[in-house]
């Protein structure tokens, strides 16, 4: 049965008077305990969880809104689910947050099923979506100048070899054999058994020069092949989790040949890793695990700058492919920039196309190495274009051309010019253009959009406004490093990289998603304009003069004030009240008229 509490609903007494002392308050008004009590609780996808459980049948669930808030806060600061447990039951601040009183309890094993909801659900897409475009209004943020960029992470697995990948998923495969089909097991040749055993394996760890680790290569592609072809009709196998990785790893990194199995060379980055994280594929530069593409504000006039953009992905993703689906992302947000400042490897002319069509000046340098020029030599560039035609009004010399025609199909325009014009110009020794071998004695230059595009953008580089307007693009770096290094988004086991608790698409991406919204929440809770706002809806939530009233005592009553406030709006009664300022004891109070 479904248990949920308003997070709007005011409490008729504030259960933490006494509980936290009025520093411990101050401290609430200026940190993310208080946004996340008055912003982030009212934004938990809890209609979405709550159709988990029935509206009147079975016994209550948890306070649904508490443990949505829960699962965020574990990811968010990297709690292993018994740590979430107990932040539930004994940290006062992660209650105030909660918006549950000092009392609450909770199982290790009811935030793993709260957080294997959040997963199969996707509910963390959604609550990343809902907080950015909140605090983004509360903010008042400028989202018109942006910086893209992505960052690697880890997830909770061993990085392996060729050889220990394949190994290891023999390995693997033969337990679950010997377990659920023992004769067969034991029908395996006996030297094959006995190099995965598990008291007696190396899984080719022994093999230290080349010749040994090709051989060892060749043995385990062997042993998976002669594993694959044994138990491709076994039903009892064929279908178990440890077989169909087994034949997946063997078709990705080896191949038959003429009835001889062989291992590829080269297989790419889109491939397995390691049999545990089936979802983890490789990077060349960064290795192996996942990444996230980052859109973060850079706008000088923004108190505080907000990831307003995230898309998890697997590491093999090229960086390139990422600006179209952040643009939409932004643009379904409502936070599109007007400019977006990225490095190298999103700076390819399609991109910079795409961008310039969505109304998106797109900041990147060009990938790729430029031409080596020779002093004052000239390009395409200098010619003078004509934007509305798409034409060539004049060379660099400024002389008009003989003929100017266009191929639209392969979008290539040629200039031809008068030879004599070019071999009498100052600037024929710098200038690309080039005398024709026909009868006709022309001189041409051919040249693509693309190329045109790219020349003017490399032009553009070398200049002191662009170094100027992309200077702000480093700033993302740091955001990089403070998600890694203050939210645990990667334990740092390599200089750079980080390393998560999970494992597995879903849970990757989950966590990826809580820890950037979590993020946004530190960042939100620098801001002296949010501060106020939060400060203003506590005291209507918890009474006026909140942050003030602890420790407080009347003088008339000699009474805490809490308590006082709260016997002065009853008549003639006699009433006992649990107050939590004296430490949880009763007292009797009689009020006369």
């Amino acid at each position: 049965m479904r248990r949920i509490r308003d997070p709007q609903q005011k409490w008729m007494f504030d259960p933490f008077d006494g509980v936290l002392s009025s520093m411990a308050r101050r401290r609430i008004l200026s940190g993310w305990q208080g946004i996340f009590r008055t912003v982030v609780l009212d934004l938990l996808p809890v209609k979405e969880l709550s159709r988990h459980f029935s509206e009147d049948m079975g016994c209550p669930t948890k306070e649904l809104y508490s443990m949505a808030g829960l699962v965020f806060l574990a990811d968010f600061f990297d709690w292993n689910a018994l740590d979430a447990a107990d932040a539930y039951m004994m940290r006062s601040d992660v209650q105030f947050a909660l918006n549950i009183e000092p009392g609450a309890e909770c199982s290790d094993r009811t935030v793993e099923r709260y957080r294997k909801l959040f997963t199969e659900d996707e509910l963390a897409v959604q609550l990343f979506r809902e907080l950015t475009i909140t605090l983004t209004d509360l903010l008042e943020l400028d989202v018109s100048k942006q910086r893209l960029d992505s960052t690697h992470i880890f997830s909770h697995m061993a990085t392996f070899g060729r050889v220990r990948l394949m190994a290891v998923t023999v390995k693997r495969c033969l337990t679950q054999i010997k377990r659920h089909a023992a004769d067969d097991y034991q029908a395996l040749p006996e030297d094959l058994r006995t190099r995965y055993a598990s008291s007696e394996s190396k899984l080719f760890a022994d093999a230290k020069d080349t010749d040994a680790r090709a051989r060892s290569k060749q043995q385990v592609a062997e042993d998976m092949l002669l594993i694959v072809e044994r138990f491709a009709d076994h039903t009892g196998i064929n279908n178990r989790t440890s077989y169909t990785s087994l034949v997946q790893v063997f078709h990705q990194q080896c191949e038959v040949v003429e009835g001889r199995v062989v291992v590829i060379p080269k297989t790419g980055g889109d491939v397995i890793q390691n049999p545990s994280d089936l979802d983890a594929t490789y990077d060349g530069h960064k290795g192996s695990g996942y990444q996230v593409q980052l859109s973060e504000t850079c706008s000088t006039e923004n108190d505080v700058q907000l990831i307003v953009g995230a898309i998890p992905e697997t590491a093999s993703a090229h960086d390139s492919q990422a600006v179209r689906p952040m643009l939409e992302q932004l643009d379904a947000n409502g936070s599109t920039p007007e400019q977006l400042l990225a490095d190298t490897a999103y700076g390819s002319d399609e991109n910079y196309a795409m961008a310039e069509s969505k109304g998106v000046e797109l900041i990147a340098p060009v990938p790729g190495r430029a031409p080596e020029l020779e002093a004052g030599e000239l390009t395409i560039d200098d010619f003078a274009h004509n934007e509305l035609t798409g034409s060539v009004d004049a060379c660099p010399a400024g002389h008009c051309p003989l003929q100017v025609t266009r191929d639209e199909q392969t979008q290539t325009t040629t200039v031809e010019m008068h030879a004599a014009t070019c071999r009498s110009c100052p600037l024929v020794k710098l200038c690309p253009i080039e005398e024709t071998p026909d009868e006709n004695g022309n001189a041409e230059v051919e040249f693509t959009d693309k190329a045109r595009r790219t020349a003017a953008r490399r032009c553009e580089e070398q200049t002191e406004v662009f170094r100027e307007r992309y200077s702000q693009r480093s700033g993302i770096e740091s955001t990089n490093g403070g998600l890694k290094n203050r939210l645990g988004l990667g334990q740092l086991r390599v200089r750079g990289l980080g390393q998560l608790r999970v494992r597995g698409r879903g849970a990757v991406f989950r966590t990826i998603l809580l820890k950037v919204s979590g993020w946004n929440v530190l960042r939100a809770s620098a801001s002296e304009k949010l501060r106020a706002l939060v400060q203003e809806k506590l005291e209507k939530l918890l009474g006026h003069g909140w942050a003030g009233s602890f420790g407080q005592v009347c003088a008339v009553s000699g009474l805490p004030s809490c308590c006082h406030r709260c016997l002065q709006t009853r008549s003639r009664a006699v009433d006992r009240l649990r107050c939590r300022s004296i430490d949880i004891f009763e007292i009797q109070c009689v009020l006369m008229a």
